[in-house]
């Protein structure tokens, strides 16, 4: 047969009729089999990724075990390091970071015993002013590849570019959830992720081998920015293409992907404490198993749909070309040439805004029904993460090694994610949200009741929160992610996961600056801001019953939900 005799032999068929056949299509692939299964291990490693590289501040920017100011000076004496750190930082506690103001080049060439008499002789007379270790000498460190805090001497009055490592990151995925978030929406979830991918592929690299501070910070945004690209485009993949049986539980091991990430950058650490680089490029290595992602990934078939773009959403489920044709109606054809000059209407300013590339943005905010639940939402991943990081940097004044940290906050988040499951089970999205944001409020709260000198109860309460925190977090983008209808979907996922970030950025000022002011202050304004979010959550619809909502139009204009919304989620 020839391909004009193919074309011709096309079923013509309506556009709502073949809509029909490929979500039909859709919704049964989507309830298991390979390519449920293979979507779902598709999307998860990318979270695990993301485990790597969030937390693995903890791992290559801790402060050195040891450091101290070695006098230029007194190298050539015949000291231990102990002797000469008993002269120059006689009386300080500042860690290396000051020394006394000595005539080092006379004290070298006496014995120790002579330098430390002459210079108690002179203390008791004058005490020479407190100078910076960089004027006479350089800062030493105990095991200095061990960090690039020693590489670049991040310390000192260089302390803050240290936290510029961390904070490039939640700026990255600030700008990044923005940016790809839109790129999802407007050229397909495969191309936010592929770009994710070579974005992160690219970051990890520069992190790795850079000789400067500078191109490593710059690794550092770039990993932000692609974790968001990755993280949001897989997530709304999973979700839009696997039936309401899967979608809870899935949802749920896709987020516990995150902790499991956080145990193996532990382990790596431990096994790579010697040097930093050597851990960089253990956790870069496998961010190359996304370019096998990215070649067996197919576009999303809901996105494709959403596009109109049946014909591929047809091949991608049917594994075959397509056999039909959208009729085009009759008055179409011959009303075009009649009807040209009276058909030409100004667009306005106005129009090319709405419909260009700021579309999806503009649908966001356009009608008051999908306003209210954008706000809300923003409300609650901000209160979120700002509750995430604030219990983190907060658990991390507890007297254990920093290996030991991440892995006990990893088997604490991974069992907090089985809460939710529990509660999707038997309360729709709605309560278990409500009910979770209530929970680890009234525990965070409990912190400022309880004696300062209970360190155990403190803690004890803290991680309470911070497990409350991390079931909060899935529910939340669950709910989130199936609020919105697809064509806004990862427009509204990427402004969400902005807000986050605000949050995350705001944590650490949180506990530096009203820490000191009161030890509870912190914890006590992350428990009103969540059960005030938990009151907001009355106010958004049930969906854990019904089926996702592709278009702006198809929302539902009543917060309320109906008696059938109202029964309970089932997981079989």
């Amino acid at each position: 047969m020839t391909q004009d005799q193919g074309e011709k032999s096309k079923a013509i068929i309506t556009e709502e009729a073949y809509k029909e056949i490929v979500t039909n299509e859709l919704e049964r692939v989507g309830t298991g089999g390979l390519y449920v299964w293979s979507l779902f291990f598709i999307c998860v490693l990318p979270n695990i990724l993301n485990g790597f590289h969030v937390n693995s501040y903890t791992m290559l920017g801790h402060l050195p075990d040891d450091q101290w100011c070695e006098i230029d000076d007194l190298r050539a004496a015949n000291w231990t390091n102990v002797q000469k750190r008993t002269i120059a930082h006689k009386d300080l506690t500042t860690k290396g970071c000051t020394i006394r103001d000595w005539d080092y080049k006379h004290l070298s060439s006496m014995s120790f015993e002579e330098a430390y008499n002459y210079t108690s002789m002179q203390a008791d007379i004058e005490t020479p002013n407190e100078i910076s270790c960089k004027a006479k000498g350089i800062y030493h460190y105990a095991a200095p590849d061990s960090t690039f805090v020693a590489n670049w001497d991040l310390v000192c009055d260089r302390a803050i570019q240290r936290t510029s490592a961390q904070v490039f990151v939640s700026l990255g995925k600030f700008l990044g959830s923005f940016t790809f978030g839109m790129i999802s929406d407007k050229f397909g979830r495969k191309t936010s992720f592929t770009l994710g991918a070579a974005f992160f592929m690219i970051s990890s690299i520069f992190c790795t081998f850079s000789p400067w501070y500078s191109l490593f910070l710059i690794g550092r945004f770039g990993l932000g920015a692609a974790s968001s690209g990755l993280f949001y485009a897989a997530y709304a993949m999973l979700m839009e293409n696997i039936c309401l049986k899967h979608r809870s539980w899935m949802s749920l091991i896709f987020s516990g992907a995150y902790p499991i990430g956080m145990i193996l950058l532990a382990i790596f650490a431990y096994l790579l404490d010697d040097n930093w680089r050597y851990l960089q490029l253990a956790l870069t290595v496998p961010a190359m198993l996304l370019l096998l992602n990215c070649y067996i990934m197919n576009e999303s078939p809901r996105w494709l749909i959403t596009q109109k773009r049946f014909e591929r959403a047809y091949k991608i489920l049917f594994k075959k070309p397509s056999h039909y044709e959208i009729v085009k109606p009759a008055i179409e054809q011959s009303s075009i040439v009649a009807d040209k000059k009276i058909e030409e209407p100004t667009i306005t300013k106005g129009a090319q805004i709405r419909d260009g590339a700021l579309k999806h943005i503009v649908e966001l905010f356009a009608t008051s029904k999908i306003r209210k639940l954008v706000f809300i939402s923003y409300f609650m991943f901000c209160a979120s993460s700002l509750t995430y990081y604030v219990t983190a940097l907060n658990a991390s004044n507890l007297a254990v090694s920093r290996y030991l940290y991440v892995i006990i906050t990893g088997f604490v988040d991974l069992p907090s994610l089985l809460l939710p499951v529990l509660m999707l089970r038997f309360t729709g999205r709605r309560v278990a949200t409500m009910t979770l944001f209530a929970f680890t409020g009234c525990a965070l709260i409990m912190v400022m009741v309880v004696p300062q000198e209970s360190t155990v109860w403190i803690v004890a309460f803290a991680m309470l929160g911070r497990f409350g925190i991390t079931a909060t977090y899935a529910v939340v983008t669950l709910y989130a992610a199936e609020l919105f209808p697809t064509e806004i979907r990862g427009t509204a996922l990427g402004t969400c996961s902005t807000w986050a970030h605000v949050g995350s950025i705001s944590a650490p000022y949180a506990v530096d600056f009203l820490g000191p002011l009161g030890w509870y202050i912190p914890t006590t304004i992350c428990g009103v801001v969540l059960l005030v979010a938990s009151l907001l959550t009355l106010l958004l619809p049930e969906t854990g019953t019904g089926k996702l909502t592709d278009r702006v139009e198809e929302v539902p204009s009543e917060t309320s939900s109906n008696n059938e919304s109202e029964e309970p989620t089932k997981i079989k």
